[in-house]
């Protein structure tokens, strides 16, 4: 046990190793207003601090994670770079990191919400930062000009609520995957220079709340840049600090000046394969989803295949919606052959057809296992339109390569409950039956018949949500699959 104890204490050294190795540099200390109530800061000086000079004043903001009263775990993320020998050097300045008590907020608002309206006053842990923000300036040397204000998550939203109660107070501004009150920005806000970051599958704190603010922002007149990642979650911070043009853009900045910075860098792009397309861009008819989770996990699925496209190439490729996206089992049921799974959960044949080329030909398969259509009987599209949107995708793997073997699977059986009824689904099935009738090229999987009730409905043995198979349903598929696979010589 006490070797136990004593890995996992060295563990936490460890991950505490990069905090530790500058956090000394970091003074502690504690701030009291008239009225006697006190906050916790850290303080961070300038190397070889002259009084004789004035120096730019840096207010970082924490997130939620690290409130508290010990008065360093706001120093855990966003604090380290302005203590590196090389910036210290570079970027004389002060830093104060302040640490917002716990169960309070730096804007009394809510994070998970789309919008959210400024409260009149600031918060009692944002007005003992003001108050902290005044005082400094009798002890130190700091320049009045050269405020700038910064902070991640909950300390992203503490940073619009600074520019936007005080227009022409700060130097810059740099929110990381917060938010505001849109509404609070007028022209005299849009004057600020801001450099803004969010990632857009950020689940914690949407994407929408900064999207709101930089388009305010350039209504009102302002030119804020902005950086959207993807793929980093709630965790956008990480890469924004450590943009190697942040610290020369911030401390170029003078309150009440225009940014005359010339950026460098350029921002992210998506690469086009995960850009969700415009509704016109959609081939075939019917309904399409532009749900925000499934956008999100267009892009996250699409992209991820889109950096594995060589990797994938001569693979037998499962096509289709979320019960083709939940076969994590495939290589493993199909030692003999190489796999690659392209199935989106709540995919419809048009978003099929639209990423046929890049997540299907472009991988030069050996052979396709197409299974789609059932979102589109949700979401009330006609057996007719489905099955006329499966001809088209048909169509297209013939165009690429009319030797490539494409196994029709058959709708699977689900439930009225679902928006699903038997009859339809039988509908699209004999519709798509007779599409293929006689092609050799398409060899029909029979992913109904297996599965179906009496009433022609999932049995809840194998659909526990009546509409995923689970491990016994898998099996039942892999079972209808091998012996088409056999007869191919996929496997060889």
């Amino acid at each position: 046990m006490k070797t136990i104890l004593s890995r996992l204490f060295c563990l936490l050294l460890w991950s505490l190793a990069p905090v530790l190795s500058f956090a000394a540099d970091y003074e502690a200390r504690i701030f009291t207003n008239a009225a006697g109530q006190t906050l916790p800061y850290r303080l961070l000086q300038p190397k070889d601090y002259d009084a004789k000079q004035k120096y730019p004043l840096v207010t970082f903001f924490h997130g939620a994670g690290e409130r508290g009263v010990n008065n360093s775990a706001q120093l855990v993320h966003g604090t380290s770079h302005y203590a590196q020998a090389a910036n210290r050097e570079k970027f004389p300045c002060f830093v104060i990191a302040p640490q917002c008590p716990n169960g309070q907020q730096w804007v009394d608002m809510p994070w998970g919400a789309t919008s959210g309206v400024q409260p009149k006053p600031p918060s009692a842990a944002m007005a003992l930062v003001l108050e902290l923000m005044a005082a400094l300036p009798k002890e130190f040397s700091i320049d009045d000009g050269r405020l700038h204000v910064t902070g991640l998550s909950m300390g992203g939203y503490a940073t619009w609520d600074c520019i936007t109660r005080f227009p022409g107070r700060f130097a810059a501004a740099v929110p990381i995957c917060g938010g505001g009150d849109e509404k609070t920005v007028n022209a005299a806000v849009a004057k600020t220079p801001v450099w803004a970051f969010h990632s857009d599958d950020d689940t914690a704190v949407k994407v929408k709340r900064t999207r709101n603010m930089i388009q305010a922002m350039r209504e009102a007149g302002g030119a804020p840049h902005y950086f959207e990642y993807w793929g980093l979650g709630h965790n956008s911070w990480g890469r924004a600090y450590a943009e190697p043009e942040l610290l020369p853009w911030m401390f170029a900045q003078r309150a009440g000046q225009p940014d005359k910075y010339e950026l460098k860098t350029k921002p992210p792009e998506l690469p086009a394969v995960a850009k969700f397309p415009a509704d016109e861009a959609f081939p075939g008819e019917g309904p399409i989803r532009k749900q925000d989770w499934f956008r999100n996990l267009w892009r996250e699925r699409r992209l991820a295949w889109w950096n594995s496209r060589e990797k994938d190439q001569g693979a037998v490729v499962f096509l289709g919606d979320s019960i083709t996206q939940g076969w994590g089992s495939l290589a493993k049921d199909f030692p003999g052959l190489k796999t690659a799974n392209r199935g989106i959960s709540g995919d419809l044949t048009r978003g099929v057809l639209f990423r046929l080329k890049e997540d299907v030909l472009d991988l030069n398969p050996k052979a396709v296992v197409l299974l789609i259509g059932t979102n589109d009987l949700e979401d009330q599209a006609e057996p007719a339109v489905i099955a006329g949107n499966v001809k088209i995708i048909l169509a297209r793997l013939k165009a690429h390569n009319p030797k490539l073997p494409v196994i029709v699977c058959k709708v699977m059986p689900s439930s009225a409950t679902k928006r699903r009824p038997a009859g339809k689904i039988q509908q699209i099935n004999a519709l798509v039956g007779e599409l293929v009738k006689g092609d050799t090229q398409f060899i029909r999987c029979d992913t109904w018949s297996v599965f179906a009730s009496e009433q022609g409905d999932a049995k809840q043995e194998e659909f526990p949500d009546l509409l995923h198979p689970n491990a016994a349903g898998y099996a039942k598929w892999k079972a209808a699959l091998e012996p088409i696979f056999g007869k191919l010589n996929l496997g060889n």
